[in-house]
């Protein structure tokens, strides 16, 4: 099995799929070049989309799923992101060794990092997380919770009628 040739084939039988392909390619690395940078893009990429995903099963399940929140939560995410490119493309004008760029992916991984793990444990996944790193995050969870807690709070206040 010949990937290659066979990737080949596709893109002279499929041109849009190359062309489609190109400029996503293009895209990501504009964004995180090549190397180190474009593993750790895309390590942050994933665990901001896992956030994402468990934070959706998590207000699933406790039954505080709000579009609103949702949307804001699609506007920091991709502040988030947009500030990593920028401070990516800032190392490379300036010739930096992506001192800018580790800065912002740790400053913003971090707390993602946090609030995917709070998300796995809020939507009952728990059993997959070593106790040491639950106890890590043990705020985020309370946080996460607390917060949770209230708009359900909310929401129901609203579905009967009540106004604040």
């Amino acid at each position: 099995m010949n990937l290659v040739k066979e990737y080949s084939q596709l893109l002279v039988a499929h041109p849009a799929v190359g062309a489609v392909g190109t400029v996503a390619m293009m895209m990501v690395n504009f964004m995180f070049g090549t190397g180190i940078t474009l593993t750790a893009g895309l390590v942050f990429l994933t665990v901001l989309a896992l956030d994402w995903v468990s934070g959706r099963a998590a207000s699933k399940k406790d039954g505080t799923m709000a579009s609103e929140y949702g949307i804001n939560g699609a506007y920091r995410s991709a502040f988030m992101v947009g500030i990593i490119v920028l401070a990516y493309r800032v190392d490379i004008a300036l010739g930096l060794p992506y001192i800018v760029f580790a800065y912002f992916l740790f400053n913003f991984g971090l707390p993602t990092w946090k609030s995917m793990t709070a998300n796995v444990y809020r939507a009952g996944w728990e059993r997959w997380i070593p106790g040491f790193v639950l106890d890590r995050v043990a705020d985020e969870i309370e946080h996460k919770t607390a917060r949770a807690n209230k708009r359900l709070v909310e929401k129901n206040k609203y579905l009967e009628g009540e106004t604040k």
